[in-house]
Formats: structure tokens, sequence, C-alpha cells
């Protein structure tokens, strides 16, 4: 009897919450955000709709104050106060926001407006680099929603209060990096000429054990949806998957792949959406030529899955070189193909695909910049766009605007993997004669990955630095003997470097940032292979992996 007055009280509390709701959404204010006027070249128009865009979102206050939902195509941007609160009355919303960028040289000039129904005004002007522009349109947000929408906690008097954020370049770590512009620290009994490199037991560094074969590349991923990642290692004919136990690598399984096929990328991710892993593999197949003529092949790529901690095929066989591209402005992983070309390894075409029953389909096609292809284009976040980043034949990193002007390249060589595709170097239609043909090499890079590890603003990309002192002289040298992490940042001349790891022995064949441990942090992953003995057919594989947040 006692427990009768308590459920009906509940069910009035909750039947008055179920009531409250729609008066909380009726009570929610509006705001709009037009396209900005843009005045300035060309190549950057598109600034006109992302920060409207972007400070449509950041304006945003759940529940009390939220864009509107009415279509603004046939709304005018106004020109004075008047015209801004009629704009404002035919929209039937609380607050109008619009504004003009103006880019001259590196600088951009920029102006917000707002009014309100009530009929007040406020304005918010700036001068700032062009790779700044985020960092202030997030300020003026904040300023906004205290000043105009009246928001506790922000506002312009708030922000004065709160010392603004520096993008000093700073090392993730303390001992196993190295900042761009210094060294890490100086020990009172090291003798400051000398440069403390560290060893196998350096804090934040863990090393597995040797892993008996030489590998082509690694990806860190949960493959089964237990919950927990696995670290999985592409060889030259198979695929093995790992897990951390007791600070070893455990074997869980290993998957063999078609002998005479050579794998030189693995990539993970879900691209069905459906909350499952898929695991493209892809790889090239020899035709033997005899010893004079140069090998030629053809692409034979496969998507697998990893269910019940088992691979099996999904999509056995492709004749194009598959790989997994994040692609701006979402930097959803997308699926995409490229044919072999008629002279060069790749086509100069790229193009989507989907996973369609044990098959893929060909989709819409994807725009690249001059010699970019499947693995060596990473597209790296720049404030309110993005640059396109290459690896070109020689391994130096070239920088594209998004309209595929070219910004710069690098003076070293970055990501060599050891992986290489041999192939005939003939004009397209001519003879096959035994003398007619000599081979090019290949070297497929290794993947650049894009993260703001030493600010919130900033995106670093993340490639290792080939350091060889035969790959000095020869200039179609394979294999690199020893490699560092570079983290670089682009700074609208260059790419510069922000920090490194400290010489890391061997060849460097992939990289990961990932959660290795399962530890809830994630971990800068480097898979090598070692040099054991003589010769590179002695090869042996290691995992490295750099806490990134060591005190």
């Amino acid at each position: 009897m006692a427990r009768r007055p308590v459920i009906t009280v509940l069910t009035a509390l909750a039947a008055t919450l179920l009531l409250a709701l729609p008066a909380m959404a009726q009570g929610a204010k509006t705001y709009a955000v037009l396209p900005f006027v843009y005045n300035g070249p060309q190549k950057y128009e598109y600034f006109s709709k992302a920060v409207q865009a972007s400070l449509e979102n950041d304006l945003e206050w759940i529940g009390h104050v939220e864009p509107t939902t009415k279509s603004l195509q046939s709304v005018t941007v106004p020109k004075d106060r008047g015209a801004a609160l009629n704009a404002l009355r035919g929209l039937g919303v609380d607050y109008l926001m619009y504004g003009e960028i103006a880019i001259l040289d590196q600088k951009a000039h920029m102006r917000i407006d707002a009014v309100s129904a009530d009929g007040k005004a406020w304005q918010k002007k700036g001068e700032v680099d062009i790779d700044e522009m985020t960092n202030w349109l997030d300020s003026q947000a904040r300023a906004l929603q205290g000043d105009v929408f009246n928001r506790p906690g922000y506002g312009t008097v708030e922000q004065e209060k709160v010392a603004q954020d520096t993008v000093q370049t700073m090392a993730p770590t303390e001992s196993p990096f190295i900042t761009g512009d210094g060294q890490p620290f100086q020990a009172e009994t090291l003798n400051p000429q000398f440069r403390y490199e560290g060893g196998t037991e350096t804090t934040g560094r863990w090393r597995s054990q040797t892993l008996p074969f030489y590998s082509f590349g690694m990806f860190i991923a949960d493959g089964d949806g237990d919950g927990r990642n696995e670290i999985f290692i592409l060889q030259e004919s198979a695929i093995s998957a790992y897990r951390i136990k007791e600070g070893k690598l455990q074997h869980l399984n290993t998957f063999d792949l078609p002998a005479n096929v050579m794998s030189v990328r693995l990539e993970i991710a879900d691209l069905n959406r459906d909350g499952k892993p898929e695991f493209v593999v892809g790889a090239y197949q020899f035709q033997s030529q005899g010893g004079i003529k140069a090998p030629r092949g053809t692409p034979r790529s496969s998507i697998l899955s990893f269910e019940g901690g088992k691979f099996k095929y999904l999509v056995k066989k492709v004749d194009r070189f598959l790989g997994v591209l994040r692609l701006p402005p979402t930097y959803m992983p997308i699926l995409v193909a490229q044919k072999k070309g008629q002279r060069d390894l790749f086509d100069k075409h790229m193009n989507e695909a989907f996973i369609k029953g044990d098959d893929i389909e060909i989709g819409q096609p994807i725009p690249v910049p001059p010699f970019g292809n499947v693995y060596n284009l990473t597209y790296l976040p720049d404030g309110l766009g993005y640059k396109c980043v290459v690896v070109n034949n020689s391994h130096k990193l070239v920088v594209y605007s998004q309209t595929f002007e070219r910004l710069y390249e690098s003076d070293e060589t970055y990501n060599s993997s050891g992986v290489v595709i041999e192939t005939a170097d003939k004009m397209v239609g001519m003879g096959g004669g035994k003398t007619e043909e000599h081979g090019v090499t290949y070297n497929i890079p290794i993947r650049g990955i894009t993260a703001p590890l030493t600010s919130n603003k900033r995106y670093e990309l993340l490639v290792n630095r080939d350091l060889s002192a035969t790959a000095q002289v020869f200039q179609n040298y394979k294999y690199f003997t020893q490699g560092e992490i570079h983290s670089l940042v682009y700074d609208q001349v260059g790419l510069n470097l922000a920090w490194k790891t400290r010489r890391i022995k061997g060849q460097v064949s992939d990289v990961a940032l990932a959660d290795l441990n399962n530890d809830g942090n994630k971990q800068l992953c480097v898979l090598v292979n070692t040099f054991v003995g003589y010769g590179y057919g002695n090869r042996k594989t290691v995992v490295l992996a750099y806490d990134l947040n060591v005190k």
C-alpha cells in the first residue's frame, strides 16, 4: 500500500516533464546566419559559406537559442541595419547574423553584424592571418553568445578574464621526443654538448618482442567489435592479428593471402556504416616476363572481415588498387578505387567505390591533384578548409591548395615504406622486344596521419623521415636503415617541424595513432623492420609505441 502514493507521484512527475518538453522547444529562440560577402582571390571564395556554416554551428545554445530550419536561399545579404531588420522579420527569427570577409595577401579582414528582433545591433571586427580565422570565429561566437544571447559565462567581459590560448609548438611528451627548435631536457650530469638518445627502457616508449617475419603494413582497430583494439600486421601474403597481453604481442590469428600476390596497403574502416569494420587489402600480382624484360602485373585487391576473431573474404578479387581516403569536409573514411595506368603504375582517375554483394561498385570520380593516387594522398585540415599533401615519386611532400594550386615542396624525403612495385617503362602501344623495356620502381608510401596533438585548432601531419647514407648515393634506393617520426605543421609558407621522435633503428614500415594497449589513451605506434645479420632478407618485425602524454 505504501508504494502506491510513490508510483502516483512519479507518474505525475513524468507527465509534467513530458508536457514541459514541447513548451521548452517552443520557448527556444531562433537565429539565422547568412552567407558572408566575400572580396578577394577566387581560390578563397569558399570562405563565404564556410564562415557561415562555422558560425551557425558555434552559436547554437541548445534549448535556448537554436538555428532556424527555414531556407535562406532567397534572402539578400542586408547592406544596413534597416534592411537587416526587414530580413529578420521576413524570416521570423529572433536574431540575424551577417558580415563581410576581405582577403589581402595573407590577411583576412572580417566583420560580423548581428541584429535582434527588439532592434538592438552588435558588430565585431578583426584582422587576422588566414590560418587564424577559425580561432577568431570561435572567440567571436562565444562573445556573441554572451553579448547577444545573454548566455551566462560568455561574452566580451568574460573573455577578457581568460588568457588567450597560445599556439605554442610543444612536443607531446618529454624524453622520447625532441621539439623542432631545441632539446627536450638538460640533465645536470650530462655535458650539454651531448644529445641524450635514450634506450630501450626510455620512459614513455614500449617495444614489442621480435616477430619472425618482415612486415608490409599495420593498422590498429577494434576488428571484431568486442570493444578492444587489435594490432593487425600485414605481411607480403598474409595478415596477422595480435593483442597486447602482459606487455607482449599475443597472436590471435593469421590469414593466408594468395602466394603470388604482394600486399601493399592495409586499411580498416566501417565502410558500410553498419558498425562492423571492413579490412581493405591493396595488392599487386606480378606476371613473370623473364630475366631480361621488366616484370608486368595487375592490381589484385580484396576486402575481408574479422567477425568472431576469424578472417573471411567479403570481396575476394578486385582488379583495381583499393584504399581508404578521409575526404573533407566530414573526413569520414571512403572506399576508393583506381585502375592501373597505361604507362604509369596508377591511372589518372580515382573513384569512390561501394561494397555490393561479393564485388564492388564504382561511384563518382574524386578530383585529385597532379600525381595523386589512392596511396600517396592525404587531406590535411587547415582552418575552414584543407590542404592536399602528396608524396611524389621522389618521396618529397608536395602541398596543394583546394583548387590544386601547388604551394610547397619539401627538401627532404618522407614515408618510404620499402614496399616496392617494379613495372615496365615503355611508351603506350610500343612493342615488347626484350631490349625495349626497362624496369622502374615505385615505393608505396606510408599513409600520412593528421591529428591536432599539440593544439586543438591546428592539425599536424605525422610522417616518417627517411634516413640512410646509402640513399643519398642511389636514387632508387628501396630501404632505409633508420627513420624519425616527424610532426609537421603548415604555416601558409611550408611544412615546418613541430616535434620528432628520437632516431629509430630499422626500416619504418607504417605508423598509427591508436589505443594500442586498450588503456583509454592513444599512443604513437610505429611498425619497424629490423636488420639482423647480412642482407635485407633477414628482416624481422618490431612494434614501438610512444605515450603522448608522459607527465
